[in-house]
């Protein structure tokens, strides 16, 4: 059976937003476990920490107000840079916009334990999430421009949503290893943990994937043929392509706003679950910090499970007919919303720790239908464009900026304080459901056909010989190790040119 490459771009996009989103909630753990006393804690599912009290352990003088600004910089960090992400994606390769950035956010994860521990100023720990912020905010639309290409009609939410669930399961997985790491090996290990992942990704990233189809010499005819009928016919970023941005009809545009309000109200109640809702369980419920891994993970890990079954249910809905891509898209999102905004206003009438994880559960699970919704809603309105489309979303980080801003300024040490939070982004929630109900589409805008057309793949008549070497192997004969890292065709740093005859030196030390 022919590997089919598409399938790999999926997996190595999950593996990357598994460990770059994983980053802020690492973070947000240790700082629960490293600010927050350990005398008075209950003890959790596992005993008592083994670290506490010992060389492996560390106490900060930072407030848990400065937590919340530490995020605060992060998040600030990431929205300043999600449009210009996006504009450096469609201008270069979006392969390496999004290696670089995760590479350098990794680094930068390598050396923040060092700040933290030797330096009692808060000031270096917040430059250094501003600067995380600055260079995340390239990956997600870099990614989505890559995923664009490689993203046939029929499968648009299937990929969307696999690659999306490595963000979703991400919190859960981070949440875990970190308090676990953190009570039986030392504070620090998940965030060298991490960052050395994020660098080996970002290796593995830039030297195995390709742009688009038509860059890569080893397809296998069936895929060649599933591109050619249902690609996005999606052309290689260059300045050509970047000046043919029609700006002034993409921010006139309603299903465009219709997205951003929807990434608005997800990023609200995303950052809330990965940086707050620890914080939660410790002030409401003084659990320790192992136990809060293993309760704020269960919510991540629904969640992901109805991500990647909700892509594939709405996909054959739309596929089959049985719904038209606006009705499919307006389906997924309100009914994930929805959901999710009566079970976080429902928190407001709980006190018990087992009941709030049940309406977490089930509000943050359902969520995860969203995803089919705003999240590949720029796939469908404008390919072409995605990147600038998803950079202009992810202006949605202004919620995760406000939420740890609101969440600094209200939160107390009590129950109610917390209750106040969940009704806020409930409400908000109902807002952004009502939104992309009315003004959201799914169909392709007029201002999105490219204005020079040309097929993703050339026709197999037309193919060159070294790919048609490639594609005549036969198929009995594996060459998965072979064509993915020694392909017949191998890219050269010196020879890279755009599709302008320019070269393409931006990022070319990668």
């Amino acid at each position: 059976m022919a590997f089919l490459r598409r399938v790999y771009v999926v997996f190595l996009g999950f593996l990357g937003l598994l460990i770059s989103i994983g980053f802020r909630s690492v973070f947000s753990m240790i700082m629960v476990h490293v600010v927050k006393s350990n005398q008075g804690e209950k003890e959790g599912l596992f005993g008592k920490c083994n670290v506490n009290g010992t060389a492996r352990d560390l106490s900060v003088t930072y407030s848990v107000p400065d937590t919340q600004f530490f995020q605060s910089a992060y998040f600030f960090g990431s929205f300043l840079m999600q449009l210009p992400g996006g504009y450096l994606a469609t201008r270069f390769s979006p392969r390496r916009v999004c290696g670089l950035s995760i590479l350098i956010s990794s680094v930068l994860m390598i050396v923040l334990p060092f700040p933290i521990q030797y330096i009692q100023n808060p000031a270096p720990v917040f430059i250094i999430r501003f600067l995380q912020g600055l260079v995340e905010g390239w990956s997600v639309p870099a990614m989505n421009g890559v995923i664009s290409a490689w993203a046939p009609k029929s499968e648009k939410s299937r990929m969307v949503t696999f690659v999306y669930a490595g963000a979703y399961l991400s919190p859960a997985l981070a949440m875990v290893l970190t308090g676990v790491s953190a009570c039986w090996v030392s504070w620090n290990a998940s965030l060298f943990l991490y960052g050395g992942l994020g660098v080996i990704w970002s290796f593995a990233w830039v030297c195995t994937i390709y742009d688009t189809p038509t860059l890569h010499p080893g397809l296998h005819r069936s895929e060649t043929d599933v591109f050619s009928k249902e690609g996005a016919n999606v052309s290689k970023g260059s300045q050509s392509v970047a000046q043919r941005i029609p700006w002034s009809k993409i921010l006139r545009s309603l299903p465009v706003w219709a997205i951003i309000f929807g990434s608005f109200c997800r990023n609200w109640i995303f950052s809330m679950m990965i940086t707050q809702v620890p914080q939660y369980f410790k002030d409401a419920f003084n659990k320790d910090i192992a136990t809060i891994g293993f309760t704020a993970a269960l919510p991540e890990v629904l969640m992901t499970i109805v991500t990647i079954s909700g892509g594939v249910f709405i996909d054959k809905l739309i596929k089959h007919n049985l719904l038209s891509t606006s009705h499919g898209r307006k389906l997924a999102q309100c009914m994930g919303f929805g959901i999710e905004a009566l079970c976080l206003i429902g928190l407001r009438f709980v006190e018990t720790s087992e009941i709030a994880l049940t309406l977490l559960s089930v509000g943050v699970g359902f969520s995860g239908l969203a995803i089919s919704g705003y999240q590949v809603n720029p796939l469908d309105l404008a390919p072409q464009y995605v990147s600038i489309l998803t950079g202009l979303s992810r202006l949605g980080t202004l919620g995760a900026i406000l939420s740890t801003v609101v969440a600094g300024k209200l939160r107390q040490n009590n129950l109610q304080s917390w209750q106040n939070l969940f009704t806020i982004a409930g409400s908000i929630h109902l807002a952004g459901v009502l939104f992309y109900g009315i003004f959201a589409s799914g169909e392709r805008q007029p201002w999105a056909e490219p204005t020079e057309t040309r097929p993703l793949l050339a026709p197999v008549d037309s193919v060159p010989e070294f790919s048609r070497n490639v594609l005549e192997e036969d198929v009995g004969d594996s060459k998965f190790s072979k064509s993915l890292f020694q392909p017949k065709r191998r890219r050269s740093i010196l020879n890279d040119f755009d599709e302008d005859g320019n070269p393409s030196w931006f990022l070319n030390t990668i």
